[in-house]
């Protein structure tokens, strides 16, 4: 069952209260998983609050509603708010870390010129220990403007969709280039992505403006006037590249960069080939296709092909090791303005 809860308070300070109030348990849960995965791909105690406060200063000189609305979280939630400037740079600590972290996610989107609107799924993989720590956050504001997000408790975004004709879908991504130092996080960007734009060029301009220190894409999806585009932006330190639906509509994006030359600094495929395997995959399944819908991008992503590494993953039970699982599959209508969440892998729900 998909949680759902929606924000009644719209100033961004009151928002994060609103939220750490109703929440506390799950976020203060959310920080303590986190701490404990940084230590274990570092081998040795971290200074999460030193870290925290390197992201908070990131997060506010980029987005200052989102720094508020951080703070108030966790006086809501009764933490330190370095504490969660961590969790929302979970991605950029652990480029930092060094940690050699699979990919996660395999992203569809299909362009039809018939159709008004993108056809989008996204799974998200994750660690399975965080498959209750997830929700559905819908964040109207003062002006009427919506933004619905998939994200994980005292995190303030990542999947997402707005009323503006908007949408995400969220990657990872690893880049030689990582980890430098703590950039503005990349969740915070998707997030406030949605919050600030309604047309695709501002979004594409926001996202090449910002200073990443870790790589991932965000497959940007847009409708409006009966048109619609779709482009993978893939941000990197020495980014960012952008990567197109092919003559067909279909675009897929995995876990490794599909930018030739942002590809030459790729350091996943190397590692775990599973990005390649699942790419290929979706494509064959997916290519020259006029029917596809929703459903019959969830029936193609039912595949265990790779086991572990599959575009639907599941923990192997006999494995004690931190490992990944499809957690919720996402589709987006991006006219609408709405997302569902459903949770757990593509094999929960397909009919083919």
């Amino acid at each position: 069952m998909t949680y759902v809860f929606r924000s009644t308070v719209t100033d961004p300070q009151g928002r994060g209260r609103e939220f750490g109030e109703c929440h506390a348990a799950q976020i203060k849960a959310s920080v303590q998983a986190y701490r404990g995965l940084f230590e274990r791909h570092a081998r040795q105690s971290v200074d999460l609050l030193q870290l925290g406060e390197q992201a908070l200063a990131q997060i506010e000189a980029f987005a200052p509603p989102l720094h508020a609305e951080i703070l108030g979280m966790a006086a809501g939630a009764g933490l330190d708010a370095r504490e969660l400037g961590a969790i929302n740079a979970r991605t950029e600590i652990l480029a930092y870390l060094g940690a050699q972290l699979r990919g996660e996610c395999s992203t569809v989107v299909h362009l039809d010129p018939a159709l008004p609107m993108p056809i989008t799924v996204q799974t998200w993989d994750w660690y399975s220990q965080f498959a209750g720590q997830w929700l559905v956050w819908e964040i109207p504001h003062a002006d009427g403007r919506l933004t619905t997000t998939v994200t994980e408790y005292g995190i303030v975004g990542k999947i997402g969709v707005n009323k503006g004709g908007l949408g995400v879908h969220f990657n990872i991504l690893h880049h030689r280039a990582d980890g430098q130092r703590i950039g503005v996080p990349v969740h915070v960007a998707s997030r406030w992505m949605l919050d600030s734009q309604s047309d695709i060029n501002d979004a594409l301009q926001l996202l090449a403006a910002t200073d990443f220190s870790a790589s991932s894409v965000l497959t940007v999806v847009a409708a409006k006037g009966g048109e619609s585009s779709a482009v993978s932006v893939e941000l990197y330190p020495e980014g960012p590249a952008f990567v197109f639906p092919g003559a067909d509509g279909l675009l897929v994006h995995t876990n490794h960069f599909l930018d030739p030359r942002a590809a030459l600094g790729d350091t996943e495929w190397r590692v775990y080939p599973d990005t390649l395997l699942r790419h290929d995959t979706l494509t064959r399944r997916l290519a020259n296709r006029r029917d596809l819908s929703a459903s019959k991008i969830i029936a193609a992503m039912d595949s265990h092909l790779g086991s572990t590494g599959a575009v639907c993953c599941h923990p192997d039970p006999n494995s004690s090791a931190d490992q990944y699982q499809t957690l919720v599959t996402v589709a987006i209508d991006v006219l609408a303005g709405t997302l569902q969440a459903l949770p757990g892998g593509p094999c929960a729900r397909s009919h083919r």
